[in-house]
């Protein structure tokens, strides 16, 4: 039995207000005889039980109690009460609640959480509430029954269980990234990639599962250890979250512009060695070409046409908020070192150090709005890439392994003819040296299986060999290993990855190595300070790269046009002299060079170590207002090694000593970015705003030193010391960048937008006068869907956009000041000064500006089954630099001045339709379609037009007044008032220069279908080009060397060309054939050369399956695997021989102008993923 207790407690009536200071000491007994009879009546019963259930615990006897009174209602808050109590024991608060609330409370004495020091304060507070936070923080919860009776009793623990699941979309796609948590605590953690999650909680907890863009969806546990949780989307609004300039994450309704995001695992799924070739057809307005130069090659990529008439109109590349350098190295993109003896090749661009595993998010800014805040950058558009960082890791640790391979088999395209083989004129080879005369030669006799000479010494049957391709190139083979291990707590997450790729080239002794570390770390160092950091490193190993774009050791030049009788393979058995040791050439066209002797004699490597990264900290100051500093960096080195060998036949003869070039260079880059930001959100009601402000500091360089040298002392030797002439070599270049600038956004409602922003750049590289470049932009988006409530049901979402902006382009260092060098040389002894450059400085010259106008909509319809995202461009380039001739006489050829202009417009669609979708199969189809027109409007010094590029035979790139950029231009046949082919014995004639049309391809699209049936996930892609041109140089080989099938025509009478001799009359004179399809060469006409480059491909097939359920509870998360092909078919192409993407080059110069590069390959891939 229970005394009343005396303690300090304060009484209130209506008229003494509550102060905290008012504490009035008292001393009473707090239950009178009545009051305290009456409770001990009402224990009466359960005293009289005391002696049966002497073994119970008391706390099970009150829970056996409020089992069976199965009728009890849940019972009112209770009167409202007062009551200040400070450091009392809990058990002597109880009765001051009986008193002063009008319960009964039931509790055991013999509990230790009564003893449990309890202060409180409240006022007009229900009493049933005063209860429970009284008996916050212990071990004791209470139950309301009628008769205003409370029982007070122990917790009932309950042991947390694990829970394992998967998240799926309705359609049966995995979900990642989706919040996971336990109502009503900070238990949580985020599905992975296969949408699976493991989380531990009380058998009787809800789980909350949460996604941007899909209805929350709460399931209760129920003791369950499996729940699979199936979320339906939001069609009542765009929710998709994506990342901007800057790094800012809004929300795509929001935006004003054209931004859209990639599905990321369309990148692992199929992938590429370089990620940029993945991109190909996913994105309206995106046109990508996969330069076919090898594993280590280059990917070209272009947003709305080009924005200038230079070489390198490729958009930003950002990686978690920082620049980095994206320039196709390399003399097959315009990019030689003028080293001596260098060859053309591909070396890559900035997008190889980047592993598809390490990418979380890709979201491609299309317009000036949409990247207007990087200034001088933007006037190309925006990649925005976000990496990994463990931010979908639940708490714990977790690790993922990841293999994929890729088998790369190089696709012949080839119908040549196979009537007549290797020869001249007709005429049978008969020893050795008319083999290796005539080996590029298909003008022998016709086919008839007698024994003849061949290039080996060896005789063999004179039959026709198809099999060029198959028979020197090898399958490329490629095999990447990704080991990733992540982290979470309720501070901060981070992942660490590894991943190793070794890729062998289809072309023998050519291969390319990468080896990526990236990092990434989100922490709470405080309350409101976090930090991140992200790093990159990358060691890249560029071994024999293929040489483009010339004769000289471009092996496929040789494979292609060796005559039609020969194995390729014959080559070998008799490529080095074995007495001399120099080269067996295989033809009288000495840079025709033995494929061989290049790929056993020649060697170039380059090595590049590679550094980006940022760390950023941000403080949220309150609610509102944020300030963060960041820090980033990009560095590399490139340390190159290449030689031409000792003996090649197209080298001259070394005075002494012996012949051939070797150089080695050693290149540095590095770009840094130290940017602050402050932002500013508040919301008044329906109205709101949301800005940023801050500062940049952009400080790149660049520095390269090296030597060439010409002809050896020692054979084989391939050192600068062993060098007779050295040539030294030193480049530096170095320019700075400081930026202001901000974006403030309105908001009203949900429904209207408005986005201002501005900066404003001051280039180290321009006139202090003249240095300073302001960039304004507006955009604004109107979600009516969420004004108009009326509309109906099925029209679920709809927005109109419109944007404005004003965006510029980069000025290259000392182009406004006189520099002098010294000659390597002396003269008699005395050193002489140069001028570095014929072109003439220009001290007033001001950044490019790029005037971009866009209006677009969007609108999602029955249930998110169809949407259409539709936009219309005009851009506009002004004061583009361009090169003007001068008079020689000032000792310059050429200046530079603000003339140029040029006008792109376009139209984009997204069509995306989900025609079936239940809860075991969906197919979702997406369309996209992107219209582009361009036109040159004006050229320096009122020329109408310049040449920027030629081909290696035919053709030219040039921009013309009037007409779209990248005209493809050539030499016409001689053609009188009547358009008729004028000919002179029987041959025709050069005549004018002429225009064929453009090598940018007005017309691009792509159709995407992914298909989900339980586990099961298949994938395929088609997409075109169309509306452009290319001129072909191998097809232009190919007939003057008797291959092409054109070329049979006049093999035994010769040939009568269908023209007309200078008075009209028609021509009939023959003419013999070799001598008339040589006659190409000699003339260089390319009107029969010149080809529709459109094509319709199918570009990936793909299958995956998602074996995560038959590992249950083991230790294994998820296992997914798929099969893919790459490039499996062409449905369309209108050029023989070839696949019309072919073309060798990543720059605009040489657009259109198609060179015997590498065959293009259909690639087998399989990828394996384990999470742990």
């Amino acid at each position: 039995m229970r005394s009343a207790p005396t303690l300090l407690i304060q009484t209130f009536n209506e008229q003494q207000p509550l102060l905290g200071s008012d504490f009035l000491t008292i001393k009473a007994k707090i239950m009178k005889k009545k009051e305290l009879s009456k409770r001990v009546l009402y224990h009466h019963f359960f005293v009289q039980l005391k002696p049966i259930f002497a073994r119970l615990n008391y706390t099970v006897l009150l829970t056996l109690m409020l089992t069976l009174n199965v009728a009890a209602k849940t019972y009112s808050q209770g009167e409202k009460i007062d009551l200040v109590v400070q450091d009392a024991k809990l058990k002597t608060v109880f009765p001051l609640l009986e008193q002063k609330g009008k319960i009964r409370l039931m509790y055991s004495e013999d509990s230790r959480a009564l003893d449990k020091l309890v202060s409180i304060k409240v006022r007009n507070t229900p009493v049933l509430e005063v209860l429970e936070m009284l008996l916050a923080n212990t071990s004791l919860e209470y139950r309301a029954l009628d008769n205003n009776l409370v029982v007070v009793r122990n917790k009932v623990v309950q042991q947390d269980i694990t829970i394992n699941g998967r998240v799926t979309s309705a359609g049966g796609q995995p979900l990642s990234g989706v919040s996971v948590s336990v109502k009503g605590s900070s238990t949580g953690g985020s599905t992975n990639e296969a949408g699976q999650f493991v989380i531990v909680a009380p058998p009787n907890a809800v789980l909350v599962f949460s996604y941007v863009g899909y209805l929350p969806l709460e399931i209760p546990v129920n003791s369950r250890s499996t729940i699979n949780a199936v979320l339906q989307e939001d069609t009542k609004e765009l929710g998709e979250v994506i990342v901007t300039a800057l790094g800012i994450r809004r929300e795509n309704r929001k935006l004003g512009y054209s931004a859209s995001a990639v599905n990321t695992d369309q990148l692992t799924e199929s992938r590429t060695t370089n990620v940029g070739n993945s991109l190909v057809g996913k994105v309206a307005g995106l046109n990508v070409s996969g330069i076919p130069s090898g594993p280590g090659g280059s990917s070209k990529i272009r947003l709305r046409g080009q924005s200038s008439f230079g070489g390198n109109n490729s958009p930003l590349i950002v990686v978690n908020g920082i620049p980095i350098n994206n320039a196709a190295q390399g003399g097959a993109n315009a990019s030689g070192q003028g080293n001596t003896g260098e060859i053309n090749t591909d070396l890559g661009d900035g997008l190889q150090s980047i592993s598809p595993d390490d990418i979380e998010s890709l979201t491609v800014l299309k317009g000036a709005a949409a990247a207007a805040l990087y200034g001088f950058r933007a006037k190309d558009g925006a990649i925005i890439i976000t990496t990994k960082s463990g931010s979908q890791q639940e708490r714990g640790i977790g690790i993922s392994y990841g293999l994929s391979y890729q088998g790369d088999q190089p696709l012949d395209y080839t119908d040549f003819q196979y009537e007549y083989g290797q020869g001249e004129y007709g005429i049978r080879n008969e020893t050795v040296a008319d083999v290796r005369r005539t080996g590029v030669w298909s003008f022998g006799p016709r086919f008839d299986g007698l024994p003849v000479m061949q290039h080996d010494g060896v005789e063999r049957p004179y039959l026709p060999n198809e099999d060029r391709v198959k028979n020197f190139y090898r399958t490329g083979n490629t095999f990447t290993h990704t080991v990733a291990i992540s982290g979470a707590n309720e501070k901060g997450n981070f992942r660490v990855s590894f991943a190793n790729t070794d890729a062998n080239s289809i072309v023998p002794n050519s291969d390319f190595d990468k080896k990526i570390l990236n990092m990434g770390l989100n922490y709470a160092l405080t309350e409101g300070l976090s930090v991140q950091v992200n790093a990159n490193y990358s060691n890249e190993f560029n071994d024999n790269p293929p040489a483009l774009n010339q004769q000289a050791y471009n092996v496929n030049q040789t494979v292609y046009t060796i005559a039609n009788s020969v194995d390729i393979r014959w080559l070998e058995n008799a490529y080095k002299d074995p007495e001399t040791g120099n080269e067996i050439n295989p033809a009288r066209f000495t840079d025709r060079t033995n494929p061989y002797w290049t790929i056993n004699e020649r060697f170039e490597t380059q090595k590049r170590d590679r550094l980006f990264g940022n760390v950023t900290l941000r403080y949220d100051i309150a609610p509102w207002l944020w300030v963060q500093g960041r820090v980033g960096q990009d560095f590399f080195t490139n340390v190159r090694h290449a030689n031409r060998p000792t003996g090649t036949a197209m080298l001259p003869v070394a005075p002494s000593g012996f012949n051939g070039n070797y150089f080695q260079n050693t290149g540095t880059f590095r770009e840094r970015n130290v940017d602050f930001l402050l932002g500013v959100n508040h919301t008044m009601g329906v109205f709101g705003v949301d800005a940023t402000f801050g500062a940049n500091s952009m400080d790149q360089k660049s520095e390269r030193m090296g030597t060439s040298v010409t002809n050896f002392f020692i054979r084989d030797l391939y050192t600068v010391d062993n060098g007779q002439i050295k040539n030294p070599n030193y480049s530096f270049w170095h320019k700075r960048v400081n930026s202001v600038f901000g974006t403030v956004d309105f908001s009203l409602g949900e429904y209207l937008y408005l986005n201002l922003t501005g900066r404003n750049d001051w280039f180290s590289t321009l006139n202090p006068q003249s240095n300073s470049a302001f960039y304004p932009s507006v955009s604004t988006s109107f979600v009516f869907s969420q004004l108009f409530q009326s509309l109906p049901e099925w029209f679920g979402f709809g927005k109109l956009r419109a944007s404005y902006a004003e965006v510029g382009g980069d000025t290259d260092p000392y182009t406004n000041t006189l520099y002098y060098n010294i000659e390597n040389n002396q003269f008699n002894g005395v050193p002489l000064g140069i001028i570095t450059s014929a072109i003439s400085p220009n001290a007033n010259l001001r950044p490019l500006t790029v005037k971009e106008t866009e209006i677009g909509i969007d609108f999602k319809l029955f249930d998110n089954r169809l949407s259409v995202d539709a936009a219309v461009y005009n851009k506009l380039t002004e004061d583009e630099i361009l090169n003007v001739d001068i008079s020689n006489a000032s000792g310059y050829s050429q200046t530079l001045v603000n003339v140029g202009r040029l006008r792109n417009r376009g139209v984009e669609v997204l069509l995306n339709i989900v025609p079936i979708r239940n809860e075991h199969f969906q197919w979702e189809t997406a369309f996209n379609y992107a219209l582009n027109k361009s036109k040159v409007l004006q050229l320096a010094d009122n020329q109408q037009r310049f040449d920027v590029g030629t081909g290696e035979y035919i053709g030219i790139v040039s921009h013309e007044v009037g007409s779209p950029m990248a005209s493809l231009r050539g030499v016409d046949y001689l053609r009188n008032d009547q358009g008729e082919i004028i000919t002179s014995n029987g041959l025709f004639l050069p005549g004018s220069l002429v225009t064929y049309g453009s090598a940018i391809p007005p017309h691009t699209g792509g159709w995407l279908n992914t298909v989900t049936y339980k586990g099961i996930k298949f994938f395929a892609q088609v997409d075109f080009k169309a509306g452009h041109k290319m001129i072909s140089n191998s097809n232009f080989n190919l007939m003057r060397h008797g291959l092409h099938q054109g070329s049979l025509v006049g093999r035994e009478n010769g040939v009568v060309f269908p023209g007309v001799n200078t008075d009209g009359t028609a021509n009939s004179t023959a003419v013999e054939a070799e001598l008339f399809y040589s006659q190409y060469r000699s003339a260089n006409v390319a009107t029969p050369f010149v080809y529709d480059a459109g094509f319709i491909r199918c570009r990936t097939l793909s299958v995956g399956y998602d074996f995560s359920r038959f590992f249950g509870k083991t230790f294994v998360r998820g296992v997914n695997m798929n099969l893919f092909v790459n490039n499996p078919f062409i449905i369309r192409k209108s050029i023989d021989n070839l696949d019309p993407e072919v073309q060798y080059s990543a720059s605009d110069l040489r657009s259109g102008l198609e060179t015997h590069a590498l065959p293009t390959t259909r690639t087998y891939g399989l990828n394996l993923n384990v999470n742990f």
